[in-house]
This record gives C-alpha cells, structure tokens and sequence, in this order.
C-alpha cells in the first residue's frame, strides 16, 4: 500500500468550496502515489476512490476517466516547474544567471522520485495515452522550453552570447544538463542521487554550454 496522507476530515452536509478543494488534492495525492507504485495499467479509478476515502461517483464527477486522472497528475507536476521557472524569469536578474538558476532546478525537479516515475509511465504507456503526451508537450514542455530561450534571447541582446536559433540552443542545453543523468537515474545507477556528484556535474555542464555559446572577443 502506497504511503499517502490521510483523507482530510469531513463533518458531513454539502461540501465547503474550501473542503471540496482539499478533496481535489487530496485525490492527486493518492493517485500520484498509486500510479508510481502500480504503473498505468494496474491502476484502477476504482482502487483510488477506495484508497483515497471518498466514493466512486464523486471521483467520476471530478474525472470521466483514468487517462483525465493522469492528465491532471501529469499536469501538477507541471505546474510546479513553471512557477518557479517564471518567478526566475519575472526578477531582476542577469538572464545568464536567471537561465543558469533554472536549469539547474529543472535538473533537480526532473531527478525527483515522484517525477521520475510519471516520466516513465509517460515513455511506457505513451502510445495508450497520446492525449497526454501531446497536452503535456503544449502545456508543459513548450512553454517551459520558451521561457529559457527568452532569457537567452536577453542574454543575445545584452551582448553576452552569441546571436543564434535560441530555440534551438534551449534544447542543446537541455540535452546537455539531461540527457546523461535521466538515463542513468531511469537505468537505476542512481549517481546522481549525492547531491555533490549531482553539482560537480552541473557545474561542468554549464561551464561546457558557456563556452559554446559566449561570445568571443574581436
């Protein structure tokens, strides 16, 4: 059984907007926790109503289906990086530093356990589920993808790199920070796991993409 938080107290009557929210998460939770533990196919809305406490008719009325469920997992999860990346974006930084500050959240986001694994649901189950793979590339994928190359864009105009496809240099830098520690944390080598080892790597990784992309002095 999946450790997951109690289901919030109830004292019964008509559900309190503030209630029914508390549900709504509550819900997430439990379906977070049981999607990592089973996978996709083993998981049941059935199985989650149960363990989340609540009854399947008000699970069905806040999702028609399993895939809507997943969706709105796959969705929190999103929404936690683009917060922190546009509150990034929004101050007064450097955009290099901004960009550098990113990055290396969204290497930490990525290598969490509970977003690792919706990851792998996403690559083994994506071919059941094309819906949530294509409103997780519109809604979560691109935007985020955006906003690094807005700040690129800033650090081309500031004179501090060289004007290029910076669409293109978001998804080089990208490949960079990520490629190697999501295949050895997805083949379950798990070095990245110590923290030291985690920045030693970023720290040369983002050194590497500097020189690439500065520009050189005429």
């Amino acid at each position: 059984m999946p450790d997951v938080p109690p289901r919030p107290p109830h004292t019964g009557g008509r559900p309190t907007p503030e209630g029914s929210a508390q549900l709504d998460r509550h819900v997430l939770e439990v379906a977070t926790a049981l999607f990592i533990e089973q996978g996709f196919s083993a998981t049941s809305l059935e199985g989650i109503a149960r363990v989340a406490g609540c009854s399947k008719a008000s699970l069905y009325r806040r999702y028609a289906s399993k895939e809507d469920l997943f969706k709105a997992v796959v969705a929190a999860r999103g929404q936690l990086l683009l917060e922190e990346s546009s509150a990034v974006e929004a101050t007064p930084k450097d955009p290099l530093d901004a960009t550098r500050e990113i990055t290396r959240f969204f290497l930490d986001f990525m290598l969490r356990p509970e977003t690792l694994e919706a990851y792998r649901i996403v690559i083994a189950d994506g071919h059941r589920i094309p819906s949530v793979v294509e409103e997780m590339m519109k809604d979560i994928v691109e935007p985020f993808m955006a906003i690094i190359s807005r700040l690129l864009r800033a650090a081309a105009d500031a004179g501090q790199i060289e004007p290029a496809d910076h669409d293109e240099t978001t998804r080089v830098l990208m490949s960079l920070v990520l490629g190697w520690p999501l295949q050895n944390t997805m083949l379950r080598q798990n070095t990245l796991h110590d923290p030291q080892v985690r920045d030693r790597f970023f720290k040369r990784t983002w050194r590497i993409f500097l020189c690439g992309i500065r520009t050189t002095p005429r």
